[in-house]
Formats: structure tokens, sequence, C-alpha cells
């Protein structure tokens, strides 16, 4: 049973690939320069584009009894942390400055999936850190303290 799901939308990172295939597109179909771009080209970097835009446009993060999980895309990949494991008092609600970019990146808090810029949740357990990026700290943190006090 899902306690909760949130899916945000990585409308940046939507219009930047979408932008660059036309241009492909574009340059392809104008055949522009010296040297053409075969088709065989054109249609593995479109499918790149494809494989990459699938990958990345959306952000799910759910929690049930078992788990905390962040899903990018078609849930190629997922970062999760089990609720048994998690350290409550290490919760905690970080800005994440822009220049930190969007997708994975390792930052001074650690690998950051996100698709937005903005805030993030960091919760800890013993081995893992979960830093994934929300707008919705406030109703995550309070599903994640309602399981707390479940367990105890």
């Amino acid at each position: 049973m899902t306690l909760y799901k949130h899916t945000q939308y990585g409308k940046l990172i939507t219009v930047i690939i979408s932008i660059v295939a036309i241009t492909t597109l574009t340059i392809f179909i104008l055949q522009t320069g010296n040297n053409p771009m075969p088709w065989i080209m054109l249609v593995s970097i479109l499918l790149l584009f494809l494989l990459i835009l699938l990958s990345f446009y959306k952000l799910t993060i759910t929690i049930d009894k078992e788990k905390i999980e962040a899903k990018f895309g078609i849930g190629l990949i997922k970062r999760s942390l089990k609720i048994k494991d998690i350290h409550y008092d290490s919760i905690e609600k970080i800005k994440v400055p822009a220049l930190y970019g969007i997708g994975i990146r390792l930052t001074p808090q650690g690998w950051l999936y996100n698709v937005n810029t903005g805030n993030a949740i960091k919760v800890k357990s013993n081995t893992k850190t979960f830093f994934v990026g929300t707008e919705d700290f406030e109703k995550i943190n309070t599903v994640l303290m309602g399981l707390k006090n479940k367990n105890e």
C-alpha cells in the first residue's frame, strides 16, 4: 500500500532535449556543410536523446511501509532506502543551489537526484543517504514521522 506518491516533471530537461533534437533534425533535413550527416547517425542521435528524455523527464517519490523510493522517468534509474533503516533525526530539508544543476549530481552533501532546482530532502541510514530534490518536503517528512511513530 502506497502511503505517499508525488511526481515532479523536469520541464527544463524536456525543453533542452527537444531543442537539441529539433536542431539535429533540421541540420539533417537541410544537409548543410561539405560532409552531410548520414541517416544512420541521425537515427542514432535521436534514439539517444529519446533514451535520455525517457530516463530523466520526471522524478517520482513513493513511500510505502517498507521503503522510500525515488525513480527517474520510466524507472531505469532509482534510489531507495528501507524504512526500518532510517535515522529519523537525520531528516533535513536542504536548499539546493541552482549551480548544482539537474539529474544525478555529486554534491558536498552526497549524491543528489533531482529534475528541478530548489529544495531537497536528505535522509540517512547506516549505509545509505537518500538525497532527492522535492517541492513537497513537509508532506514527506510528515509521512516518515508517522511511520516512525507506528514502528515504535
